[in-house]
């Protein structure tokens, strides 16, 4: 098995984070293989759900009028700090889901970086366009 397809078996799909993370607060993380951030967003939302939300809150029964009667009592702040948690953990489990990519091309040897400041760099270039340290034929 080459370098490029072992790399693209291991780089993550940022839309079945986000869509895990949809699902259940965390699991978008565990996909990543981050756990203690996982456990950490679903403790957070398990946590923010149980004290913000009151108790009548909870439907008692699997109709559609119990699950009406249950929303209308879900004040308007509780169900803004629930939905933000929510947000904030998906915005995080995108940003993860890149940083875990970089990394994984980083060390597959699939990118040139600038000895100077560490910065990817294009191929095609002579010098650092972050930096603008001249490069060596040998380096890029």
């Amino acid at each position: 098995m080459s370098d490029s397809t072992s790399e693209t078996q291991s780089r993550k799909r940022p839309w079945l984070a986000l869509a895990l993370t949809l699902l259940v607060p965390g699991l978008g993380h565990a996909y990543l293989r981050l756990w203690l951030r996982s456990i950490l967003w679903l403790a957070l939302y398990v946590t923010a759900s149980t004290f913000v939300l009151p108790d009548d809150a909870t439907p008692g029964e699997l109709s559609v009028d119990a699950f009406v009667a249950a929303s209308e009592a879900v004040p308007l702040e509780a169900a803004a700090v629930v939905l933000g948690v929510s947000v904030v953990c998906l915005v995080d489990v995108y940003m993860m889901t890149s940083h875990v990519n970089n990394r994984l091309r980083r060390a597959s040897g699939a990118v040139t970086v600038c000895p100077n400041c560490g910065n990817e760099i294009d191929e095609d270039l002579s010098f650092c366009h972050w930096c603008t340290t001249e490069l060596e034929e040998s380096e890029a």
